[in-house]
């Protein structure tokens, strides 16, 4: 009786291929493969099988050509398109000749163009609207269909500006100037001023561009030196009637400037959906306004003033419909109460206050209590005079504000006699082990304020129960080894802004503190923002802090860093190029979101929700 052991064949090819060199290995490799159908686990084998032969340094070109348009082949049966297009670019760089992978590459694309042919124009706009406005700039080069949408979807939101930034903007005294820039930035203006025109006179003349726009930003002079605010208030009469579907509307520029404007929006959008309104010389009067399906309402003034009541009916004719409100007036007393009884804290889902808490206020047990769907809690004290908001924090239930996702808490100053020492720790109890927290704001702003409300170094200790934090802004205190402060922050961590008392150790002499905090900083870190310290040059910063960022933030000013390719030193070539004015006031986070620190906690009150 003959038997037939196939392990016997399998032995022999083994002996045969020991005497083999690696190349004829290979070949007789790729020629078995040939043999076998592409799908299920010999997939896998011939991933397995083609990658151990590209590993041999010494295979010729035309062995690569041919390990790589088998594996593309593989990759295409088992759908694994991009892969397959790589395998076959790698083929024609070995062997810019070979016939079949440029047959293949061909058949590929033609493929590709009968795809995009039967993708509607419809799913290609659904596409489109997840991108963002950088990858849509991009999109405006390419030859298809597709550059028209998202030319469309960029103008979206217009940005209108009748305002020169040298003097004129909002932050005159904060922003470092470069004498080099004064010429640049003259040209800036004059370009602005240009195309603001030309789009106001495109939106007159053409609806179908008009009739695009969903969200308009004007930023109008802070001061009518010259008169020409009834000129531009005119141009508006006759473009705002053309944006037949605008929803949000952000207006910068003074109280007198604002009403006229919101007269015509009143007529011409009254279903608007966003209102953020920005003056600089008090609040305009809104007794006027009937606007009854706002969900986003935002007013930030930076004048002696109290809550108009104009504001609060504006707030009470909005109530069911509301979901984000900010209000912020920072300037010294006095200040604006929160306007709780004219709000529907249940329905919002964004607070972010800046003003005055009364010694009788129960704003915090108001809003932790009710604030169901609340994702954003913002609330800066300009003048903190409740001495029982730490018992405020310590009532609510542990699993209040369910989705909370951005926390922020600043104390800029107190009442003469208000006295909180358990206020931080109260917080700081209230937000321990709360893994879905993105983003943390903790600010006492000096040395005083932070001894009344009881900030120190016991606060930090709450940062590594947050598992999830991306972005982190907090105060340092005195009593705080930088030693022991750098791994305290979670890992998590891609942006750290760090406020310092000025008075202190660490602001006058920060190159020995920045040493000591470098060797626990999180190494996946982008964005590092600080207070004004002294330093004479931003580069010691980098150099001996943070040698892993992509963007400082010093003051109200940012650099960009950059390095040389291949650079594993970090430190060797780095660039540092300072932000243009406009660029740091208008448009930081979208630079930000461009240069990946989108965690950054730079807040534009011209945003809107999307």
């Amino acid at each position: 009786m003959d038997i037939f052991n196939p392990k016997i064949l399998d032995a022999c090819i083994r002996d045969v291929a020991s005497y083999l060199s690696d190349n004829q290995k290979v070949d007789l490799l790729l020629y078995a493969m040939r043999s076998l159908q592409f799908d299920g686990r010999s997939r896998t084998v011939i991933e397995n099988a083609v990658q151990s032969c590209l590993h041999v340094s010494t295979l010729s070109p035309e062995n690569i050509a041919k390990a790589r348009i088998l594996r593309a082949r593989a990759r295409f049966a088992g759908g694994s398109h991009l892969g397959a297009q790589e395998d076959l670019q790698a083929a024609l760089a070995a062997e810019p000749d070979n016939p079949e992978a440029k047959a293949l590459l061909h058949q590929r694309s033609v493929t590709v163009e009968k795809v995009k042919e039967r993708i509607s124009t419809e799913i290609w706009r659904e596409i489109a609207l997840h991108l963002p406005r950088r990858d849509l700039k991009s999109l405006l080069f390419v030859p298809h269909r597709i550059s028209r949408i998202a030319s469309q979807l960029l103008f979206w939101e217009l940005d209108l500006y009748f305002t020169r930034v040298d003097g004129d903007d909002d932050h005159p005294d904060t922003f470092i100037a470069d004498h080099r820039m004064s010429v640049t930035q003259r040209d800036d203006d004059a370009r602005h001023a240009q195309r603001s025109a030309d789009i106001l006179t495109r939106i007159i003349v053409d609806p179908a561009f008009a009739s695009a726009v969903r969200t308009l930003r004007i930023f109008a002079s802070r001061r009518d030196k010259d008169g020409s605010m009834a000129f531009q208030t005119g141009m508006l009469t006759n473009a705002l009637p053309k944006l037949i579907n605008l929803r949000n509307v952000h207006l910068a520029a003074t109280s007198e400037g604002i009403v006229p404007v919101l007269r015509i929006l009143q007529t011409t959008s009254p279903r608007l959906r966003g209102l953020s309104l920005q003056s600089p010389d008090g609040s305009a009067d809104l007794s006027f306004l009937e606007f009854r399906h706002l969900s986003h309402f935002a007013y930030t003034i930076d004048s002696i003033s109290i809550l108009p009541s104009s504001i609060q009916n504006v707030l009470g004719q909005n109530r069911a419909t509301l979901r984000t409100v900010a209000l912020e007036n920072p300037h010294p007393s006095p200040h604006w109460t929160f306007p709780a009884l004219a709000l529907s804290i249940r329905n919002l889902t964004t607070i972010i206050f800046t003003g005055h808490f009364p010694a009788a206020s129960h704003a915090f047990a108001e809003i932790l209590g009710n604030g169901r769907q609340l994702e954003t809690f913002d609330v800066s004290c300009c003048a903190l005079e409740c001495s029982t908001a730490s018992d405020q924090f310590r009532s609510v239930h542990s699993n209040s504000l369910p989705f909370l996702r951005h926390f922020s808490f600043s104390v800029h100053s107190l009442g003469r006699r208000t006295v909180d020492r358990d206020l931080f720790p109260a917080i700081a109890e209230f937000l321990r082990g709360r893994r879905n927290l993105r983003s943390l704001q903790l600010v006492a702003y000096d040395e005083a304020v932070q001894h009344a409300v009881g900030f120190d170094a016991a606060i930090w200790g709450v940062l590594p129960s947050l598992e999830g934090l991306r972005g982190l802004k907090i105060t340092y205190p005195s009593d705080l080894a930088p030693g022991l402060a750098s791994w305290l922050i979670p890992r998590t961590v891609l942006a750290l802004r760090l406020t310092i008392d000025y008075n202190t150790q660490s602001a006058r002499d920060p190159i020995p503190f920045l040493n000591q905090l470098r060797h626990g900083i999180p190494t996946s870190l982008r964005f590092i923002g600080l207070s004004d310290i002294n330093l004479r040059s931003v580069s010691a910063i980098v150099e001996h802090g943070f040698p892993m960022v992509r963007v400082v933030r010093v003051g109200n000013n940012y650099w960009t860093i950059t390095r040389k390719p291949g650079d594993e030193k970090l430190l060797d070539g780095i660039e540092l190029e300072q932000w243009p004015k406009r660029r740091a006031l208008y448009h930081a986070p979208e630079w930000l979101e461009w240069l990946g620190c989108e965690d950054a906690m730079i807040r534009d009150p011209s945003t809107f929700p999307e």
